[in-house]
């Protein structure tokens, strides 16, 4: 009988700080008040954050994205296109409580493994895109 290890790589909470702590940095450079979760692959929280002034339902918005991001492994902004033509669907995702298509919310992977997820909130769809792809590409 043959024995297989199967390495399997996580996101530790001092990672989800630091891609925290790099968004918040992004966002203040381009003058925006975010915030932020970050989500184990099956969308639990591992960290959050929310700038001072960040709107109020910012917060639950970015837990969101988050969570769509590690379920379905794909940024958030592609279900715009995907959903374009599939009203029903779309009607029936938006009625769950944790998914949106609102961009800002990115899949983490390492050597093609999700090990989770970060949601933004607060900025323009591009800005969040940028702020959670600066804190993403800090841990590479």
């Amino acid at each position: 009988m043959q024995h297989k290890t199967i390495i399997k790589h996580t996101l530790s909470t001092t990672a989800a700080l630091q891609l925290c702590s790099v968004a918040v940095q992004h966002a203040e450079t381009l003058g925006i008040d975010i915030c932020i979760t970050v989500v184990c692959p099956s969308g639990n929280v591992l960290a959050s954050a929310a700038m001072n002034h960040a709107p109020s339902i910012s917060f639950d918005v970015s837990r969101k994205k988050a969570i769509t991001a590690a379920s379905f492994k794909i940024p958030t902004k592609d279900w715009q296109t995907r959903l374009a033509d599939k009203n029903n669907t779309l009607f029936a995702l938006q009625s769950e409580p944790n998914f949106t298509f609102l961009g800002g919310g990115l899949p983490i992977t390492i050597e093609g493994n999700l090990v989770g997820a970060i949601g933004i909130s607060g900025g323009s769809e591009l800005q969040d895109i940028d702020c959670a792809t600066s804190a993403i590409n800090s841990l590479i």
